[in-house]
């Protein structure tokens, strides 16, 4: 039976996670969790300064087919773009992106990077412990893929909102194919949520030991502003709750709108993740 959020919670919120844990611990864990999602189902070569990943199967996404840096190598960002130059030559990879786990020596190369055309990308880290407070949308009925409802239903809200952010059809149906794998192979749980039986919402759920990670949370253009994104948020929570994971981790971007909503749920910025794109044509 599908699952219906229909009581109101507000509840007050607890200590402060600088009050009772070492941030650090939980920004590495986050670095953990991307590294290994980026390396799951790719071929993975090693490198002086971290790895080369590719899939040449899906040439249009970029989580797919980059650099994963560990330590700036000696030879500087000349050094990482001739391995990527070298990894995709002759393949249908066109574009170049570069993920740091240390945000600090991403923050040192990024003079560099920016004369070579690249564009600066910035995530914030944000953990939580417990539930959320807020009121919640009780219209909004959340049901899990496979179980109760469709995958369709999943893909039909994220190339929505793909198309909104610019992707072709091409690149948004090589995402999917990309992610769909990839949180099978990590055991990642999908959800949609529903107004009057419509889907309107998504997010994803990877618990890992005491941390799980939340992604994907997107809700059509039509339905914003009606609680479903805090709703579907504080789902995953309850969820991740379930499922014995003391912290909740997700990334917003540095720049955009959901990160004060992160911080109105009582998610703290704990750390960054920094990378490099070039989209070339």
């Amino acid at each position: 039976m599908a699952e219906s959020t229909r009581a109101v919670h507000k509840l007050h919120p607890g200590p402060s996670l600088r009050e009772s844990v070492d941030v650090r611990e939980l920004h590495a864990a986050l670095i953990d969790l991307v590294r290994t999602w980026v390396q799951t189902r790719a071929e993975v070569k090693r490198t002086p300064y971290g790895v080369i990943v590719r899939d040449e199967r899906h040439p249009l996404v970029h989580e797919a087919n980059m650099a994963w840096v560990e330590r700036s190598p000696e030879g500087g960002v000349g050094e990482i773009l001739g391995g990527l130059d070298d990894a995709f030559h002759g393949t249908g990879v066109r574009h170049r992106y570069v993920l740091y786990s240390d945000a600090q020596g991403a923050f040192e190369a990024q003079e560099s990077f920016i004369g070579h055309g690249f564009q600066a990308l910035a995530e914030v880290v944000m953990a939580k412990v417990g539930l959320p407070s807020c009121i919640v949308n009780p219209d909004l009925s959340i049901r899990e893929t496979g179980s109760e409802a469709p995958q369709d239903d999943y893909r039909i809200v994220q190339e929505t909102v793909q198309a909104e952010s610019g992707y072709s059809r091409e690149e948004s149906d090589q995402v999917n194919e990309v992610e769909r794998a990839r949180g099978l192979a990590v055991g990642e749980r999908v959800f949609v949520g529903y107004l009057d039986d419509e889907p309107v919402s998504t997010y994803t759920l990877w618990p890992h030991g005491t941390f799980a990670l939340i992604g994907n949370v997107a809700t059509l253009p039509r339905f914003r502003m009606r609680g479903v994104g805090r709703t579907m948020i504080f789902d995953a929570c309850r969820r991740a709750i379930q499922a014995r994971a003391e912290y909740a981790l997700l990334t917003s971007n540095l720049f955009d709108t959901p990160q004060a909503m992160y911080k109105t749920l009582g998610f703290e910025p704990v750390g960054e993740i920094r990378g490099f794109l070039h989209r070339r044509p």
